[in-house]
């Protein structure tokens, strides 16, 4: 009996001091015993190490933040095929600059407003300011103080009447944005009463990649109106630039096209977009 005992306590040690080597061996490599408080599962607001946290993402940008950098360039301005106050072409030289790829629309123009740096525009049945669904169309309605004042909280400014025209018919004297007679499918004119396009829906009508430039609404320019371009300017007539969705006539549409109205005019076929010089501070 006393031998069973021994064996028995012999045993029950060897037993003990094998469990201890074991708890011994997981201390050594770093696994730690369960307790009564990490057996409690604990729900935690991290991801796991594994994975990488999720990142939110930004706000659509309005479309007409995105820019071309127009290099600088000379070009012959002006038509001895167009009207009388496109006459006689001549040579123009452009410093470098950069232009929206498409026309202003209601919806940036509407964050303007609602950050308190631009006014409302008129409203009416042919204006897009109030209807959800003309959002990406281009702003119309508005004067050139209010054209002027948008680019101005954007840290940009209305492109002079040199560089629409050189943005829109580039160096090799084309008559046409596009190039040719018969104008691009998609091209926004010649729809009546149905208003303005979406201004990613339209196609590119220019040898630098933008859209609209010809047709969806003319364009305010920076500067005064004169039908002799060696004359100074007028500062109540402003030139604007580009033909819209009204016009009928291709013609209308040509790249040397001038037009004008005094700048406190809104009109549903009139709208807008930005220029910059390189290098000025933008604002977000």
């Amino acid at each position: 009996m006393i031998e069973q005992r021994i064996l028995g306590a012999v045993f029950i040690t060897a037993v003990w001091f094998a469990a201890m080597g074991c708890n011994d061996d997981k201390k050594a490599q770093g696994v730690a015993e369960p307790s009564a408080v990490s057996a409690v599962p604990v729900e935690s607001t991290s991801p796991p190490v594994d994975e990488p946290p999720v990142e939110a993402k930004p706000e659509p940008t309005p479309l007409v933040n995105e820019m071309v950098l127009i290099p600088a360039g000379s070009f012959m301005m002006g038509s001895d095929d167009g009207e009388k106050d496109e006459k006689p072409p001549r040579r123009v030289s452009v410093k470098a600059f950069e232009i929206d790829v498409h026309e202003v629309t209601l919806r940036s123009y509407m964050a303007c407003i609602n950050e308190g740096k631009c006014t409302y525009p008129d409203y009416d049945s042919f204006c897009n300011w109030g209807k959800e669904t003309r959002n990406d169309d281009p702003m119309n309605c508005l004067d050139w103080e209010q054209a002027k004042a948008y680019c101005e909280s954007v840290g940009k400014r209305l492109p002079t009447e040199a560089e629409r025209e050189y943005a829109a018919r580039g160096t090799d004297d084309r008559v046409y944005g596009w190039g040719k007679t018969d104008p691009p499918k998609g091209l926004c004119f010649n729809r009546g009463r149905k208003g303005t396009c979406r201004v990613d829906s339209v196609p590119i009508d220019s040898p630098f990649g933008l859209r609209g430039m010809a047709g969806n609404v003319w364009e305010w320019t920076s500067d005064g109106y004169n039908a002799d371009y060696s004359k100074p300017r007028s500062k109540e007539q402003i030139v604007y630039r580009g033909g819209s969705f009204l016009e009928t006539d291709l013609s209308d549409l040509r790249a040397t096209s001038r037009n004008t109205r005094i700048s406190k005019v809104r009109m549903d076929y009139l709208g807008f977009r930005c220029a910059r010089t390189p290098g000025a501070k933008r604002k977000q």
